[in-house]
């Protein structure tokens, strides 16, 4: 007796099962992400949420990774450890990451403060903790982009054109000097309070330090834009000139999306607190909107260290 033919909208397909199962996964996740925030405050305490949050970027992690699977992209998890090699470029992203970030914006523009870490446990954790940050957010906006992407036929690559050496050197200049004027700017507000206090528990209160932020982080992507062009990777930049836009659409659907769904599961108990950032009382969902605005930058920084490991994220 014939068989039917298989085809894509065949219950019987491979790929059915395993995407709903991805599915009921994902609920599951959201679900068991706002536990927590129904917990009574005393329950509530350094240990118990470096578990949970612990437990909420590996399962992020993990369930983004396994996306891209299911589409056919390759995994960064196994990647970034598949090897030892693998690993120490892993850990050198996480320690870049984290001084690019916390570096700028917490230890010198004092945006947020972590009011269960004393010093030493912050000291600890640093590196590990923006090893699995990183993965976590470069693994969201793949799992974006693959999806953005199914379906779509990618332009091809296309060769350095003329103009462009020229243009990601004065990129890479003009970088280079906007990250030494906001970090001078920066450190030149300490005068109000005396010098400068490093301090990742307690709030200082300071003025005009989101604008020099921003100077700062600006300066971080336009040098990082450079550096990839110099290495022969491709960029955020390059893509968009080369006609890709794919990247720049899953970047700010991935950024929107895990912003609110990272900062509504912190809402309630505060693994980290912002502070001295503009507009507070604009909010959504008890987020300030100045950071939701300002989760893109992260997102292109981030994903431009991604040559560190030898890949492509922009490819």
């Amino acid at each position: 007796m014939a068989t039917a033919p298989a085809c894509p909208g065949n219950i019987h397909s491979p790929a059915s099962p395993r995407r709903l199962e991805l599915a009921v996964a994902w609920a599951i996740f959201v679900a068991l992400a706002y536990l927590p925030n129904l917990a009574p405050k005393r329950s509530i305490d350094l240990v118990g949420l470096m578990i949970f949050w612990s437990f909420f970027s590996m399962t992020l992690i993990i369930l983004c990774d396994q996306v891209t699977l299911a589409l056919k992209q390759g995994s960064l998890l196994q990647q970034a450890t598949h090897s030892g090699r693998a690993w120490l470029s892993f850990l050198c992203i996480g320690a870049v990451s984290g001084l690019l970030l916390d570096g700028i914006a917490q230890w010198l523009g004092k945006l947020w403060i972590y009011p269960y870490w004393n010093q030493v446990v912050y000291a600890i954790t640093f590196v590990i903790g923006f090893c699995a940050y990183w993965l976590a957010t470069a693994e969201s906006y793949l799992a974006v982009r693959a999806i953005l992407g199914r379906g779509r036929r990618v332009p091809p690559a296309i060769a350095v054109r003329s103009y462009q050496p020229v243009l990601f050197r004065a990129l890479g200049i003009a970088g280079a000097v906007l990250v030494l004027s906001g970090v001078a700017l920066l450190l030149r507000d300490y005068r109000s309070i005396g010098g400068y206090v490093f301090d990742t528990q307690n709030a200082l209160h300071l003025k005009n330090h989101f604008g020099y932020f921003l100077i700062a982080f600006l300066g971080v992507w336009l040098l990082l834009e450079w550096i990839q062009f110099a290495r022969g990777r491709l960029s955020l930049l390059r893509s968009i000139l080369n006609g890709n836009r794919i990247p720049l659409y899953a970047l700010l659907l991935a950024s929107t999306v895990f912003a609110l769904f990272w900062e509504t599961v912190n809402a309630a108990n505060h693994f980290w607190v912002y502070t001295n950032w503009p507009l507070p009382h604009w909010q959504i969902m008890s987020i300030p909107v100045t950071v939701l605005l300002t989760w893109p930058l992260q997102y292109v920084v981030f994903l431009s260290l991604g040559f560190l490991l030898g890949r492509d994220l922009w490819a």
